[in-house]
């Protein structure tokens, strides 16, 4: 795992949003240099017109379109930032060798080389600040007129500060790209976490659609078979009728008590549900309600099913749900034998002697068959469905658990 670089401080990031602003940096450099300038020229007295009396040319339009030109040039510095490095440093090495009073304008071309260095120009920031450098040998020194900064001393002095710009600049350049690798980092981690939570909303879907097919098609199955038998003896055997129709009720009464234990799920109602999701010590209920379809059900356990994981248990109920469902539906069957062994991970076979192909139907058009596979499969399982040699139909299925040694009970707590 890459490690991500930590994110910028405040003051950082204050510099950083006036820098990527086309408008706010100007604008304070622009007010910055009206005012500065001004205020630069109040210790001067000039006279008017002509030059200085200490070497100062007074201030007129033409200095004010030099001061102005370095804003208006770092205004566009997004889409020219070639032209609006030369026009900055161009304006304030003219403004300087005119004779104009010393101000503020060094900011248009300090700024310039740190902010369009910054963006990755370095060829063109180090020729044209090594040319402002050079430039500035031949301004004129105030109060000594005629005399030029051409002494070793203010060669050396332009020099130093020509390379703490330059090293501001590359300062800039990296942090910048620092920061940017930063945001970065954070959208792609804000993008992998939004996918991650689509994935499990995804799963949850599919989680709540198996249930409610486990749900509603067993129970349904046998509320239409008891239905069909109530229809046909309702006249000749009543009592008959009467065990169909408690059966319905019974199957019924179960299936809503499942639905509205998956609809509070949906809901996402913090109380826990009234009717828990059934798990493997529901089986008996399972099979009271098959073998009232007209089913004869074997059931034989081996092993202690409350030491299988909740999960895993509750994924062993639906599995066999949904293979009684389809022997019902599909089989024509009369007798069903189940078996569930708890020993060395959870094995279930689910075996009747119908017609041999009763998920023949549901394996290439239904989701009966895949379902019990995706539940198997969740856990690291198997699960294959057959004929058998000697007629009938058999689901095997195995879930692989680590045996913890404590009860179902403590898995639910």
């Amino acid at each position: 795992m890459t490690e991500q670089p930590p994110p910028p401080s405040r003051p950082w990031l204050m510099w950083l949003w006036m820098e990527r602003s086309t408008v706010a940096l100007p604008l304070i450099v622009l007010v910055f240099d009206l005012l500065g300038t001004w205020g630069a020229y109040g210790h001067w007295h000039g006279t008017g017109s002509g030059v200085h009396q200490y070497g100062v040319r007074p201030l007129d339009w033409f200095a004010w379109v030099l001061v102005i030109a370095g804003p208006v040039a770092l205004h566009h510095r997004r889409r020219f930032p070639r032209t609006a490095l030369a026009v900055c440093l161009g304006a304030t090495l003219l403004y300087l060798l005119m004779g104009y009073a010393y101000g503020p304008i060094f900011l248009n071309a300090l700024l310039a080389v740190i902010v369009i260095g910054g963006t990755g120009y370095r060829r063109e920031v180090w020729t044209g600040s090594v040319l402002f450098a050079i430039g500035m040998i031949f301004v004129p020194t105030h109060g000594a007129p005629g005399q030029l900064r051409s002494s070793p001393t203010e060669i050396l002095f332009t020099a130093g500060w020509l390379l703490a710009l330059l090293m501001l600049a590359e300062l800039f350049r990296v942090l910048r790209q620092r920061a940017l690798e930063s945001q970065r980092a954070r959208e792609q981690e804000a993008k992998a976490r939004e996918q991650e939570s689509r994935r499990q909303a995804s799963e949850e879907r599919l989680e709540i659609a198996r249930e409610l097919h486990d749900v509603l098609a067993h129970s349904i199955s046998l509320i239409a078979v008891q239905a069909n038998v109530a229809l046909e003896v309702m006249d000749r055997r009543p009592e008959q009728a009467r065990i169909a129709l408690s059966a319905i009720k019974d199957a019924s009464r179960s299936a809503l008590g499942e639905v509205r234990s998956v609809l509070t799920v949906l809901r996402g109602d913090r109380a826990a549900p009234r009717d828990p999701a059934p798990d493997l010590g529901r089986l008996a209920h399972l099979v009271e309600l098959a073998e009232a379809a007209g089913l004869k059900v074997a059931l034989s356990v081996v092993g202690d099913p409350e030491r299988v994981p909740l999960a895993v248990s509750q994924a062993g109920y639906r599995i066999v749900q949904e293979s009684l469902t389809n022997v019902v539906r599909h089989s024509g069957a009369v007798h069903v034998t189940i078996l569930v062994e708890a020993a060395d991970g959870l094995h279930l076979r689910v075996a009747d002697d119908g017609r041999g192909c009763p998920l023949g139907e549901t394996a290439t058009g239904g989701n009966g068959l895949p379902g019990m596979r995706e539940r198997a499969g969740a856990f690291g399982g198997t699960l294959t469905a057959g004929p058998q040699p000697g007629g009938g139909f058999r689901v095997d299925a195995h879930i692989p658990y680590a045996d913890t040694g404590s009860p179902l009970a403590e898995e639910r707590r």
